[in-house]
């Protein structure tokens, strides 16, 4: 059976949203191996604000927080600067990284969550980002109307290939 190129592209498209949907699932997976992690005690070394743009794109600024924290386990000293367990957030805005750089001022005591099988993997955050809780909503929406589009696209095609073959035939 042969397809035309319009088949082939709605079939790559809606493998590719298949894909993307478990690509974003294997990179938020790391969100639920933290609740499992152990707590130790730290202090923030320093918390800044990082600026940064794409390069070629000077009018799409980034605002990040950089918090860099000590914490202690089993008397061995560890350095981290991983807020949440997913590494890359979506892009923040700039309030957002006011508010956390506030909560995390450079010398305030904090409660480190780090991985027991692996002490220098860590997290100063468990729960997840709401930017990401956020993002996969939306990116689950999106998934579904374009999949709901593309379902719709091949059953329109289908109607009228079938049409055309009962019209050649009758």
């Amino acid at each position: 059976m042969h397809l035309s190129p319009r088949w082939q592209t709605s079939i790559l498209m809606l493998a590719f949203l298949l894909s993307l949907m478990g690509l974003i699932n294997l990179l938020l997976d790391p969100a639920q191996a933290v609740q499992h992690w152990q707590a130790a005690p730290g202090h923030v070394e320093s918390s800044r604000i990082m600026v940064s743009s794409p390069e070629g794109h000077p009018d799409q600024t980034r605002w990040e927080p950089y918090v860099q924290y000590l914490y202690t386990v089993n008397g061995e000293v560890y350095h981290g600067d991983q807020l949440y367990a997913v590494a890359s957030a979506l892009p923040g805005d700039h309030s957002s990284a006011e508010d956390l750089t506030r909560r995390f001022p450079t010398g305030k005591a904090v409660v480190v969550y780090y991985n027991p099988q692996a002490p220098s993997r860590s997290v100063l955050i468990r729960e997840g980002d709401s930017s990401i809780g956020s993002g996969r909503f939306i990116l689950a929406a999106l998934s579904t109307l374009f999949g709901w589009a593309l379902c719709d696209r091949l059953l329109q095609r289908w109607r009228h290939v079938r049409r055309l073959r009962a019209g050649a035939h009758g």
